[in-house]
């Protein structure tokens, strides 16, 4: 098949552009610029190259950009476009630009789709669409809800967006979770959420080993021990995601999710033994007792992630789970083993991203 992604440079989208071309397809990757373009071509293997066709664009142009000869060849010829690309952002004075760019930015994929004339378009979302609400369905959820950050609500919104399209096309959206790691090797080219933790941690660790500091207290770190964070491996979403090419159901919502999410305090005792810095310990983020300067230090970075911290959240993922049965796969098994293997890996990819630098 011909199939054309966004956000192909990303971590999840350079992730399923190696598992598309594996698999025999042609990827069209949409990138804004050169730069970003060699990355990605440098990261495939030589076999595979042939086969990924680079169009230079941006979401937020009309026609993203692309010339009206590059629409031409393409119209008709493209099977699937995975819509990934997005802005990540839960800083309320970007507000706007979340908007623009998850937003205005679907308007357009979906407007050059339609151009192209393209059979099916896989939105990949995120599960925390939810609002304020603790139990996700796979279905659309209320655009006036209560977010917890203006990504949350823009996604929401692309969402409803994306299904006034399914009378033009096929339309399903896959929504991950929290995306960690590779479950098999541990590599993780991302610095977001469970990887910041841990970059958090370590820097701590490093600046107390310089000073020879060893706190009399353990440094308290905000956030609720028996709350879950539903943790997802790449490899497993990416599967999910390929899966849809030849299995996916019209009009139906994907949740990509771990039925079985590790709590906090489980998180946190893997990266301490991951890190041999065992001075830290969790309290909950409505801690009323008084924070010492490391305690403000190691937890400022953290303010965004407060309203995850404190709660779990559930998902329903019986579409996912039809989807894997029918394919003869297995559904999420992410062990304590696993796990401590994501962790350890993510670091020594932080660390090879450092020195690549």
């Amino acid at each position: 098949m011909n199939i054309l992604l966004t956000g192909a440079t990303g971590f999840l989208g350079k992730q399923l552009t190696l598992k598309l071309l594996s698999e025999g397809h042609s990827v069209y990757a949409l990138i804004r610029n050169e730069r970003k373009a060699d990355r990605l071509i440098e990261a495939l293997p030589a076999d595979l190259q042939n086969n990924l066709f680079i169009i230079k664009g941006n979401l937020g142009d009309e026609r993203l950009g692309v010339p009206f000869e590059t629409i031409d060849l393409l119209k008709g010829k493209i099977d699937t476009v995975y819509h990934i690309a997005a802005y990540l952002s839960f800083d309320d004075r970007e507000r706007d630009k979340t908007f623009e760019i998850n937003v205005e930015g679907t308007r357009n994929v979906l407007e050059f789709s339609k151009d192209i004339q393209v059979k099916n378009f896989y939105h990949v979302s995120t599960a925390y669409t939810l609002g304020a609400q603790l139990h996700g369905r796979e279905e659309l959820h209320p655009k006036d809800n209560t977010f917890v950050n203006p990504y949350e609500e823009s996604k929401c919104h692309a969402e409803h967006l994306v299904f006034d399209y399914n009378n033009v096309f096929n339309v399903s959206i896959f929504r991950p979770a929290i995306i960690i790691g590779d479950s098999k090797t541990g590599e993780a080219e991302t610095t977001f959420a469970l990887y910041g933790v841990i970059r958090s941690l370590e820097l701590l660790k490093k600046r107390l080993d310089r000073k020879q500091d060893t706190p009399s207290e353990k440094i308290k770190f905000l956030c609720n021990q028996e709350a879950a964070q539903n943790l997802v491996p790449v490899d497993y979403v990416v599967n999910v995601l390929a899966l849809g090419l030849t299995s996916a159901k019209p009009d139906t919502i994907y949740h990509i999710t771990n039925s079985q999410p590790p709590t906090n305090q489980l998180v946190l005792d893997l990266i301490q033994s991951a890190l041999d810095f065992y001075n830290v310990e969790l309290v909950p983020t409505d801690y009323e007792g008084e924070l010492t300067d490391q305690d403000m230090k190691l937890n400022q970075p953290m303010k965004v992630f407060h309203k995850y911290f404190e709660k779990t959240l559930t998902f329903d993922d019986s579409n996912t789970q039809e989807l894997l049965h029918e394919n003869n796969v297995e559904e999420l098994h992410l062990d304590r083993e696993t796990l401590q293997m994501i962790i350890s890996g993510g670091m020594k990819s932080q660390d090879k991203g450092i020195a690549a630098k």
